[in-house]
């Protein structure tokens, strides 16, 4: 897995940077006061007034059981829309990704 963001926890969600080869953007991911069912995005990704994607929190499949963010982006930019996992530690949190495998 390859680190693409790091983040600082704040009261409403997340600020932070996602750095790739091909950008560099200050984003946050601000907690969704509105959810109106279950399946609504828990935090919604936006950089500047832009629309990033969206994040639902998820738990880690095992013993461990390890609570994260499952990350849904998207941008005109990219070849396809992209999903990764934010995972927090020490007042901290880092968004991962992989590339899918192919079979």
């Amino acid at each position: 897995m390859a680190t693409i963001g790091q983040f600082r926890i704040k009261d409403d969600g997340y600020e932070g940077t996602i750095s790739t080869l091909t950008m560099a953007r200050k984003v946050r991911l601000v907690l969704n006061t509105n959810k109106k069912h279950d399946d609504s995005p828990d935090y919604f990704v936006k950089t500047g007034q832009c629309d990033l994607g969206f994040a639902r929190k998820a738990v880690a499949k095992g013993e461990e059981g390890q609570p994260y963010l499952k990350v849904f982006l998207d941008d005109p930019s990219f070849a396809a829309p992209v999903w990764a996992a934010m995972f927090e530690a020490d007042g901290k949190a880092d968004l991962v990704w992989s590339r899918p495998k192919s079979h």
